[in-house]
């Protein structure tokens, strides 16, 4: 409700709100899975 009274208001349109927010999320869980991956490439868990 923020993003869209922000969005009318700055002049932005309400598809680049929601590009930018599922940018950010694919962002925030991409990466520590990305990491936890790398990190775990050398070791076998059997």
């Amino acid at each position: 409700m923020t993003f869209a009274l922000a969005a009318t208001e700055l002049g932005v349109s309400s598809s680049t709100i929601i590009l930018v927010l599922l940018t950010s999320v694919v962002v925030l869980l991409g990466l520590p899975t990305f990491f936890l991956f790398k990190s775990a490439q050398g070791k076998s868990a059997f």
